[in-house]
């Protein structure tokens, strides 16, 4: 049921403890994000429906036109990424009639804290990809002479630093992601990927020159997994030179 095993392994007083906001912002998913999702409609059978939006509460989705509800009842709804898929219980809030189907706004009645984790967990490639706009170059500190720094921020503590090479053309030379307590970067010298986790209380210079590498490779694994999945969720404020140069070191 959980997309991940080793991250974000959110406790019930954490949830809890987080800003209505971040609950209740809305998130659309990339159209190349492979989420699938269904549609379970009282004496209905499941039936594929678009996820147009996402948020720690509900969901946006877009049905066939066929498909007859009322607001108030009871639904299921289907979420599907990969071999994962998660089912899940809510009430139709929204029922209004599109050129190209019906929108079900649908609020989640989570029945049990593991699928309300699991759902979240859900949400974070997504958010974090989706939250993402670049930080003013005038506030961007440029400390490393060879090099032009820029610097996209997200949702939380999520930070996109990239680094330029003051050459002509000025190619991409390397990154760092972080996407709240997991790492990843790659230089195009190395070629290589990293991904690494951090202990709760580092300075933000101790992330970084004293990385929790995972030898059993569970915590790497699953690092990589986040980023692959929020490649296809960037938001349209990262340019595409950035998003190919990411791309690069995903395959």
């Amino acid at each position: 049921m959980l997309f991940f095993k080793r991250i974000f392994n959110f406790k019930p007083a954490k949830v809890a403890q987080m800003a209505d906001n971040r609950l209740d912002t809305r998130y659309a998913p990339g159209a190349a994000f492979p989420l699938h999702s269904y549609l379970h409609l009282s004496r209905y059978d499941w039936r594929p429906a678009k996820v147009l939006n996402l948020s720690g509460r509900g969901i946006g989705l877009l049905g066939a036109r066929e498909s007859k509800a009322t607001e108030g009842q009871d639904v299921k709804v289907k979420v599907v990424l990969g071999k994962r898929e998660l089912v899940l219980e809510g009430r139709l809030a929204h029922f209004e009639p599109r050129p190209k189907g019906v929108y079900c706004g649908i609020g989640f009645t989570f029945t049990d804290f593991l699928t309300q984790k699991a759902y979240l967990q859900l949400l974070q490639p997504i958010a974090i990809g989706q939250s993402l706009q670049p930080v003013a170059p005038d506030r961007v500190v440029q400390n490393e002479p060879q090099f032009i720094k820029q610097v996209f921020r997200g949702e939380g503590d999520c930070v996109l630093t990239v680094w330029l090479t003051k050459t002509p053309g000025t190619p991409l030379h390397s990154f760092e992601f972080q996407m709240h307590d997991y790492f990843c970067r790659a230089d195009v010298v190395s070629g290589v990927l990293e991904a690494y986790g951090r202990t709760a209380g580092e300075s933000h210079k101790g992330k970084l020159s004293n990385p929790v590498f995972d030898t059993t490779g569970g915590l790497s694994d699953e690092i990589r997994q986040l980023f692959h999945w929020i490649l296809p969720n960037l938001s349209a404020a990262v340019p595409d030179d950035v998003r190919a140069f990411l791309h690069n070191f995903a395959e």
